[in-house]
C-alpha cells in the first residue's frame, strides 16, 4: 500500500477526522490531534508495509522486511497527547483512568522493579527515568537510596513531578544534552511504543549509560498470546499513542541498532485493583463495566491489589563496559 492510501485511510477515518463535527456528548473525553502525518517503520525507513486492521480509525500495518508493527500514520505534534486529560480520562482506553488514585498500587510494582533492578545491577546508583509521567516511579527510587530522576515530555506531567520535589527535566531525551556516562541505570517504562523515533532515543540512552549499566524498558508485547488471540481488539491498540508495537524479536532488533548488548526478555505483570480491571474493560462493555467501576469507586469495593499480567513484557539491556571497534 502506497505512502498516500495509508495516510487518507488514516485521516478520512470517521473517528478522527469527522470527530470534529460531532456533538460534544459524542466526542472522546480527550482532545482529538488531527493533524496526521505518515508513520515509516523504525527499523526499515520504508513507508510500506501489510495492512492487518484498522483500530478505532487508525490503519495498523505491519511491515514486510523486519516485521514491526505501527501505525500507517501518527500525529505530527505528539506531546499534545499528553495534557493534563491524559493522566485522568473517562476514555476506557487512552491515557489512564485516574493516575493520581491509582499511586499507591503503582508503588507496588515499582518496588519491584527496583528489586529486579538491583540484583542485576548489584548496587544503587544513579538512576534516570525516561518518560516519568508524574514522578512515581522516581520518587520511589528516592526514598530507596537511589540517586534518582526524570525527563518528561509533558509539561503539566513535568510540573507535577517537579511540585513533589523530584528533579524532573521537561522535554526530549536526545534535546537535553545531558552529560555521557551519566547513569547506572536508564529506565523506559510504557514509553518506547510511544517514540517517534526508538533508534535515536535508545543511541541516547546508550550515550548516558556508564560502561556496564543498565536498560530496563516495559513494553506492550505483540507478539504474545493476546495480541495474537484478540487482533484488532487488543488493549494496547492504541491510536495516536501507541505508534509502534513491538515482539521480543523487533524489541532486539532496536536495541541493538542502538549499539546496547542484549540482556533478554520476560512477560511483566503490574498490581492492579478489580475497579481498574473495570474501568479498562469498558473498552469492550462500556455499560456494564462503566457501572461497575462507578459502584466499585463509590463504595471502594476491591481496593485489595494483585498481580496482573496484561500483555507487556520487560527487556534488559546494558551498555558493554568494554567498547571494540
Amino acid at each position: 500500500m502506497s505512502p498516500v492510501a495509508l495516510l487518507d485511510s488514516a485521516i478520512a477515518s470517521p473517528s478522527i477526522a469527522q470527530e470534529a463535527t460531532l456533538a460534544p456528548s459524542a466526542r472522546r473525553a480527550r482532545p482529538v490531534v488531527l493533524e496526521r502525518i505518515v508513520n515509516l517503520c523504525a527499523l526499515c525507513g520504508t513507508p510500506e508495509g501489510t495492512p492487518l486492521f484498522a483500530v478505532d480509525g487508525s490503519l495498523h500495518v505491519r511491515c514486510g522486511r523486519c516485521e514491526l508493527v505501527r501505525e500507517a500514520s501518527r500525529p505530527i505534534a505528539t506531546s499534545q497527547v499528553y495534557d493534563s486529560d491524559y493522566y485522568s480520562t473517562e476514555s476506557a482506553k487512552g491515557g489512564y483512568a485516574n493516575y493520581v488514585l491509582d499511586a499507591s498500587i503503582n508503588q507496588l510494582t515499582f518496588e519491584e522493579r527496583l528489586d529486579a533492578i538491583e540484583a542485576r545491577l548489584g548496587r544503587k546508583g544513579r538512576l534516570l527515568d525516561v518518560g516519568c509521567a508524574l514522578g512515581d516511579f522516581v520518587e520511589v527510587a528516592v526514598a530507596r537510596g537511589w540517586d534518582a530522576e526524570g525527563v518528561e515530555i509533558s509539561a503539566y506531567a513535568a510540573a507535577e513531578a517537579r511540585s513533589k520535589g523530584l528533579r524532573v527535566r521537561t522535554g526530549v531525551l536526545e534535546d537535553l544534552a545531558l552529560p555521557s556516562g551519566s547513569y547506572d541505570v536508564i529506565t523506559l517504562y510504557d514509553v518506547v511504543e510511544h517514540l517517534t523515533d526508538p533508534i535515536a532515543t535508545l543511541r541516547e540512552v546508550y550515550r548516558l549509560l556508564a560502561p556496564g549499566g543498565v536498560l530496563h524498558m516495559v513494553t506492550p508485547n505483540v507478539g504474545g498470546l493476546q495480541a495474537r488471540l484478540l487482533g484488532a481488539k487488543w488493549y494496547h491498540y492504541k491510536p495516536g499513542e501507541h505508534i509502534y508495537l513491538f515482539s521480543p524479536k523487533t524489541a532486539r532488533e532496536v536495541v541493538e541498532r542502538a549499539r546496547l548488548a542484549w540482556s533478554g526478555w520476560g512477560r511483566s505483570g503490574s498490581y492492579v485493583t478489580i475497579t481498574y480491571v473495570f474501568s479498562r474493560l469498558r473498552y469492550y462493555a462500556p455499560a456494564l463495566f462503566g457501572a461497575l467501576e462507578a459502584v466499585g469507586r463509590t463504595l471502594r469495593i476491591g481496593p485489595v491489589p494483585f498481580k496482573l499480567y496484561v500483555g507487556e513484557m520487560e527487556v534488559w539491556a546494558r551498555r558493554p563496559a568494554i567498547v571494540t571497534t
